[in-house]
């Protein structure tokens, strides 16, 4: 059996989604560069105003969600407890992002329930996925 079939297309995809996310957390400076008001990586609901701040932490969040790329696309065991740990960090990130956006640039409900799918899909769902899969990961 192949890799990519043992993996399945739920974990194929969902590396293939983590491993655009990295893409993205690389380039945090330069979208801060291109749109300050809107660019910019937010950890633990503050967004980073700064192209120093993106320049250090975007790198940093993007090795976070690349191993987890990895991990997903190699079908490592060692991914389990970073599946757990990111399915509590994206809802406390939002959360904590949207309780200190008072301005009137809060989004829409049409714009935040798909983003909250996609979000939670993401994280709690492949969490959960793994947890009730473990025979797709191999142990290494």
């Amino acid at each position: 059996m192949s890799e990519a079939s043992k993996r399945g297309p739920f974990l194929s995809v969902m590396a293939v989604l983590y491993s655009i996310l990295t893409l993205s957390n690389f380039t945090k400076a330069y979208q801060y560069m291109s749109n300050p008001t809107v660019g910019g990586i937010v950890i633990f609901g503050v967004r980073f105003e700064s192209v120093v701040s993106n320049l250090i932490l975007g790198p940093l969040m993007g090795l976070v969600v690349g191993s987890y790329a990895y991990g997903l696309w190699k079908q490592r065991s060692w991914l389990v407890p970073l599946s757990i740990a990111y399915a509590f960090y994206v809802p406390l990130n939002l959360v904590l992002f949207w309780y200190r956006q008072t301005g009137p640039d809060v989004p829409s409900l049409g714009f935040l329930l798909p983003y909250l799918t996609i979000a939670f899909t993401g994280s709690i769902g492949t969490a959960l996925y793994l947890a009730h899969h473990p025979e797709k990961l191999a142990h290494g």
